[in-house]
């Protein structure tokens, strides 16, 4: 099932049987969970048809005996089980798989069982493949770039305020697809500029301090425009100023020269943006991102990048290499290339 359905759905009622909700965009699988339960339950008798189980270290019975309970005063009894183990693959819990499945497919017509996993599963699973044969296994999927702004634009409107789509874009370029992120950002935001009623770049650049990632799109870029004063600037704020790890921002930046490489590989193979995007399993603006680098650098220059980003980590972890001073090396030489 398509998960933008689930919001149709929950107003028109008529939920039965076992759902599945799971997937990497918590932030509106939590509204839809929180949504369900407001459409199901009837508050004031919340306690006697809502039961609640931690899925990591639970038994059959006790979800059995949670579901077999009969609802009071009310046509359904809502089971909820977060991260049942039996469909993450670990081996923690007490849950039958083969047991499970039997119960759910003559489960009682009065209980409504949703499985809420954090992150993705197995879908090699028995039970995901019953509920996705069902048409109930619900992935939330990030939001697609188109879906981010319209989502953006909508959450600002309703506050009473506006934002550009380049100044939307700029937002998603500085946060990330995360949607409880980019939700927290726009909060501060929208505080910040009082009575005003645009939310522009000036206040984003103001309140919002960039994610990991954005501050290496930034040295990368400046290490690709052959600025190294610029990148060791992006370097030390990192370091000095956010109290960054050295090995978390090596990793990206050996991360982000692999996906400059792969990008520009594919791109000069012929294949389009979004057949990349699917390829290396990114967001349709990071290949974008990395195509628009790839730009100032050539497939060697990528090569010797990644070359001595492993050689400064496997020198720092042998104690040959000051930490710091490995960094800067790597952008004094690919500055130099």
């Amino acid at each position: 099932m398509d998960y933008r359905r689930i919001f149709r759905e929950i107003k028109a009622g008529g939920w039965q049987g076992v759902y599945l909700f799971f997937g990497e965009e918590e932030y509106v699988k939590q509204q839809a969970l929180h949504q369900t339960i407001e459409a199901l339950v009837d508050p004031h008798l919340k306690d006697l048809n809502y039961t609640q189980i931690d899925g990591s270290q639970v038994d059959l019975d006790t979800i059995v005996n949670a579901c077999e309970t009969l609802p009071f005063m009310a046509d359904k009894r809502l089971v909820i089980v977060k991260d049942l183990s039996v469909l993450n693959g670990k081996p923690d819990g007490d849950v039958d798989e083969n047991r499970f499945l039997d119960y759910i497919k003559n489960m009682s017509e009065t209980t409504c069982l949703i499985l809420y996993c954090r992150g993705t599963i197995d879908k090699r699973k028995k039970i995901y493949r019953y509920i996705n044969r069902t048409g109930k296994a619900l992935e939330f999927q990030h939001l697609n770039d188109r879906e981010l702004y319209t989502w953006i634009n909508q959450t600002v409107e309703r506050q009473g305020k506006r934002i550009a789509y380049s100044d939307a874009r700029y937002l998603i370029d500085l946060v990330g697809n995360n949607l409880e992120e980019i939700s927290n950002e726009l909060k501060k935001l929208i505080s910040y500029i009082g009575e005003r009623k645009d939310i522009d770049r000036e206040a984003m650049e103001q309140v919002i301090i960039p994610t990991l990632e954005q501050s290496i799109f930034k040295l990368v870029d400046a290490i690709g425009e052959k600025k190294a004063d610029e990148a060791l600037m992006v370097l030390g704020n990192l370091i000095y100023g956010r109290g960054q790890a050295i090995q978390p921002i090596l990793a990206m930046i050996a991360r982000q020269f692999r996906l400059i490489l792969q990008s520009k590989s594919y791109h000069n193979m012929g294949y389009t943006y979004e057949a990349i995007a699917t390829k290396l399993k990114q967001r349709l603006f990071v290949v974008k991102k990395c195509l628009s680098q790839g730009r100032n650098f050539t497939i060697e220059q990528l090569k010797r990048g990644l070359d001595l980003c492993l050689r400064v980590d496997y020198g720092i972890k042998m104690g040959r290499v000051q930490d710091i001073m490995g960094l800067e090396l790597i952008i004094i030489k690919m500055c130099s290339q």
